[in-house]
């Protein structure tokens, strides 16, 4: 029989339950154990094949598999209604809630407050355009319908982003701002990581089947996933922010950052179950993400 938590099992034929569907008939059955089952059991099966299909389009990051089975009494709130909400590192209201899509304006706000007797217009319009390329494409990703938790993408743009603007402080922004330019940073780090962290948990099934090739299953549970997908993506962040880092600093060519980018790309969307056998889907994911990040540093 099926056995939990990280234990597998190699005979899917002693499973307790074995549902098949036989699709050449017209009037499709699902059994269990070579029994036909009710209409309401039916029900039940084909609408966690349904939540199967629904969460192929999501990202799940540290699940080395496919995603076999979702429990059907699982309720998931729309993909397309989840808003972007977290409070700030002290509790109140983030002041980048509701400009999740523009959030070089509050960047830009703070500086029209605090830093207009420092910088003459032309400075001023210049930093503003800098902010602006470090965050764009984070803010083209919070634009878009779907899926709105953590993903690899969101990691990625944000940890990019995170380093740009803090070399963007370090260079441009007067030095009487410094701490307060880097405060704002932080909220903006904050912001983004809290509010996808909260979908990805909302998203998150009580347990999922997931299948390692064709003989093998295991069952994976909420506090599991979560706990795996926390710390695959802090040692992403790790990863890349130290990359982004090395570059700006002037440690690392333009042309080995690029590389050292494209190959961790490659590893990442080589690996996945869903992108298996379709080498012209994985450059197409990797060339995408190598263009933004062209397009924030401005390479």
């Amino acid at each position: 029989m099926k056995i939990q938590s990280n234990m597998y099992i190699n005979n899917p034929d002693m499973t307790s339950r074995n549902i098949e569907k036989k699709e050449n008939s017209s009037h499709a059955l699902v059994q269990e154990d070579d029994i036909q089952i009710s209409d309401s059991a039916r029900k039940l099966v084909e609408t966690a094949r349904n939540k199967v299909s629904d969460f192929h389009t999501m990202h799940f990051s540290s699940i080395n598999g496919e995603i076999r089975e979702i429990p059907a009494e699982y309720k998931c709130e729309n993909l397309f209604k989840l808003d972007l909400k977290a409070t700030s590192i002290s509790g109140e209201q983030s002041a980048f809630e509701g400009c999740s899509e523009n959030q070089s304006e509050v960047f830009e706000k703070w500086l029209d407050e605090n830093a207009s007797e420092y910088l003459t217009e032309d400075e001023m319009k210049d930093l503003k355009e800098k902010i602006n390329a470090m965050t764009a494409d984070v803010d083209f990703l919070n634009a878009q319908e779907g899926y709105r938790g953590t993903s690899y993408e969101s990691v990625f743009l944000l940890s990019a982003s995170e380093a740009g603007l803090r070399k963007v402080n370090e260079m441009y922004v007067p030095e009487q701002l410094q701490a307060g330019f880097s405060d704002m940073i932080d909220e903006y780090v904050h912001f983004n990581d809290s509010a996808r962290n909260s979908i990805m948990e909302k998203m998150t099934p009580d347990y999922m089947v997931v299948g390692i090739g064709s003989k093998t299953e295991s069952y994976k549970y909420k506090s599991e996933i979560i706990s795996d997908e926390t710390a695959f993506y802090a040692n992403e962040k790790n990863e890349i922010s130290g990359i982004c880092n090395q570059f700006l600093n002037g440690k690392t060519d333009q042309k080995l950052f690029c590389n050292e980018m494209k190959d961790r790309l490659n590893d990442y969307y080589g690996s996945r179950y869903e992108l298996r056998n379709q080498p012209e889907a994985v450059e197409s994911r990797v060339n995408n993400m190598l263009s933004k990040l062209q397009h924030m540093y401005a390479l």
